[in-house]
Order: C-alpha cells, then structure tokens, then sequence
C-alpha cells in the first residue's frame, strides 16, 4: 500500500483577538463541504491543533506563535526598505498557520483537486486576517499575499468568497424567473437522472400493452385537447341544469308529460333542446285546450 502524498500549506499572519483556530478550522470544514466531502469529525484538541476529517481529506492545523521565519523576513524587508505597508502595532501578534492536507489513499488522489481546495482555504484565510507570507506546498516556499493572489487569480470567485462575506452589486443580482425556468429545470432534471425518455431523441417506442391501451383510451389523446374545454363543460352542466328545471316547471303544466320527460332524461341523458320543445309543446296544447281553440280545430279533423 502507497503512502498518500501530503498537501503543506502555510500561512504568517497578525492576530488582534484569539481565535483564530476556531475560525480557520471552521473555513476548511466550509471549503471541503463546497467541494463534497462531508466532515465528519471536527476537533481541537488545545489552543494550536486543530483537526478536520472528511471520508475523502484528513486536515491537520497547527498554530506557531513564535514564527522564526516572519520575524527574519521582515527584518530584511525593513532593511532593504521593501513593503512599506507593514506596521507593527502593539494590540497584533504575528502567528504562524501550518495546514498538513492528506488525502486518506493514494489511488483515490486527484493532485489538481487536492491543491485547489488548499488554494481555496488559503484564500479564504487571506481575507480574515492581514497576512505577510503565504507557504506553498514547502515551509521554503514564501510568497506575498500579492504573488499568490496573482499566480492563482484564475481561481473561480464562487469557490473563493467567503460566506461571511456579502456582495452589494449596483445591478441586478438575478436574472428573470422567465429566463431562468427553462434552464433550471434542464440542470435539474440532469442531476436527478430523470431527464424525459432517456436522454433519447426520436418517437418513443410503446410496448404492446401500452399501445393497446392508447388505442382503446376513453378520454382524448393530450395533443387532441381544446383550449376551451373547461368552458364547454361548464356550458353542458348549466344546459343539464336547465333542462331539469323546465323539466319541474312542466310536473305543473301536466304531469304525465313531466315523468315521460323526466324518464327520457334519466335514460338518454338531459336534452335541452328536447325539453325545450316539449315544454313550449304541452304549454301551447294546455292553452288552446283551456280556451276552447282545441274543440273548435277538432271538429275540422275527419275521423
């Protein structure tokens, strides 16, 4: 078995409060939850170690308070009159940040993702504190804060940004929900696997169960639907309420016509045409009858 290779990453900073390993260690569980890699088990043991532990990354943090390397680098600085920005102040303290990244096995190692999720929690820990040196895969390797934000400025915002950290943008921060619907939905339909048939473009092919039961379906294909079928449904209930209305105004007019009428209903189903014609019908016949219209048109019928 392999040996898995370690990641060394350091980090000379000024600490105004304490801490600072708290936070630290709480930026590489954030950045390795970005990524992820579920933490496990998160741990400080005093006040200068710290570990993380992920199925995938064991993260070791030690806290030097006496960095020798610091002291000498910016005494040289001093001396050749280079950055001019460093002040000492009496309320800071210059610490030293060692991270040990060790991926749990060899095989399963991919360097390229192992360095960048380094590159991401040294950036995050740039923007806590005010940082002099940075160490990059060797405690020799020293590089300002300004060589290592440029030798990996290509690095995407949206791994770097802290979460503390809030943008204020002048324009608009999301684009419109019309615009975006579309798109969203495609993604989430790729990460879920329920992307339509398959993935699969083409006329989809139907089992024979599938096809007989289309073949003898009762209700209509969904392309053979109408716009305005909900309207003519509500048309055909106010008509079969109707018709069942003048159905009970004809039980007064005659009341044998009205059980005929109401049987017809029952069996047939509501006509309103009919019910209309049968009402205006008997109304008219019971008229001619009460008037006397009726005998008179009788005796003219030869029998």
């Amino acid at each position: 078995m392999t040996q898995a290779r370690e990641y060394h990453g350091g980090l000379v900073f000024l600490e105004e409060d304490q801490g600072s390993l708290d936070r630290f260690a709480r930026i590489v569980s954030a950045t390795l939850e970005d990524y992820g890699h579920s933490v496990e088990r998160q741990s400080i043991s005093d006040r200068n170690e710290a570990t993380v532990v992920t199925h995938q990354y064991a993260v070791h943090l030690g806290l030097d308070s006496n960095p020798l390397c610091a002291s000498r680098s910016h005494r040289m600085d001093a001396a050749a009159g280079l950055n001019p920005r460093r002040k000492k102040r009496r309320d800071q303290v210059r610490k030293r940040l060692t991270i040990s990244l060790t991926p749990v096995s060899d095989k399963t190692d991919d360097r390229d993702v192992s360095e960048l999720i380094l590159v991401v929690m040294l950036y995050r820990m740039v923007d806590l504190y005010s940082s002099e040196h940075i160490e990059w895969l060797d405690p020799s390797v020293l590089l300002t804060v300004e060589q290592f934000l440029g030798a990996f400025a290509n690095v995407s915002p949206q791994r770097v940004q802290s979460r503390q950290k809030v943008f204020h943008a002048r324009g608009k921060r999301f684009a419109p929900v019309e615009d975006t619907a579309p798109g969203l939905a495609v993604q989430y339909d790729k990460i879920s696997g329920q992307t339509p048939h398959c993935g699969k473009l083409g006329l989809v092919e139907l089992t024979d169960e599938e096809a007989l039961a289309l073949a003898f379906r009762s209700d209509p294909h969904p392309d053979e639907l109408d716009a305005n079928e909900a309207l003519l449904h509500a048309e055909n209930d106010i008509r079969r309420l109707t018709s069942w209305g003048m159905t009970g105004v004809l039980a007064f007019v005659s009341g044998p016509v009205a059980l005929s009428l109401a049987a017809v209903n029952l069996i047939r189903g509501e006509d309103f045409r009919l019910s209309t014609q049968v009402l205006t019908l008997t109304s008219a016949l019971m008229i001619l009858q009460g008037s006397g219209a009726m005998a008179s048109v009788a005796t003219y019928i030869p029998m």
